[in-house]
């Protein structure tokens, strides 16, 4: 029995690189007990996501008070949240927990494709990046987030303070 536990919360990856499964994989290696919620559903490999499907607010929302009714669960990691709305509920479940949130914007894939609406950037900044105990983009969510172009260590430095 783990002593730890941990809970990810975002996307399924079919393909098994990414997401859910990559976090659960990292929660098993590191002898940590992983949880998930799932946001959305993916059909993707190693070369291109081809379809993403969110699932309902109250799929959503169920799973979250469903994990937190029995398990002690000591941190928590965001992935994929597609959408304003996902960010949104979210946002208000992870605000009454008083444990460590580790935020991690997934807007781009490593193959280009994209994995947030538009919309969601700001409610990101808004709702999530304030409550966060450690924020983790890539270089390219991290441009989104800031508004900057990062070129070089002091444009990564100047991004974190925006």
């Amino acid at each position: 029995m783990y002593s730890k536990i941990a809970l990810s919360i975002g996307g399924s990856d079919s393909g098994g690189g990414a997401g859910i499964q990559a976090d659960l994989r990292t929660f098993m290696a590191l002898k940590v007990h992983g949880c998930s919620v799932i946001t959305c559903i993916t059909a993707q490999n190693s070369i291109e996501v081809t379809c993403v499907q969110t699932v309902e607010q109250n799929t959503l929302l169920n799973q979250l008070d469903t994990l937190f009714a029995d398990f002690n669960i000591d941190a928590l990691k965001t992935g994929m949240l597609l959408n304003e709305r996902i960010i949104n509920d979210t946002a208000s479940k992870l605000i009454t927990y008083k444990i460590t949130k580790i935020i991690d914007p997934v807007m781009v894939t490593r193959t280009g494709s994209k994995l947030l609406e538009d919309s969601a950037i700001n409610a990101y900044k808004k709702l999530l990046l304030p409550i966060a105990d450690l924020v983790t983009p890539n270089i390219y969510e991290a441009n989104l987030l800031s508004g900057l172009e990062i070129t070089s260590k002091e444009d990564i430095e100047n991004s974190a303070r925006n």
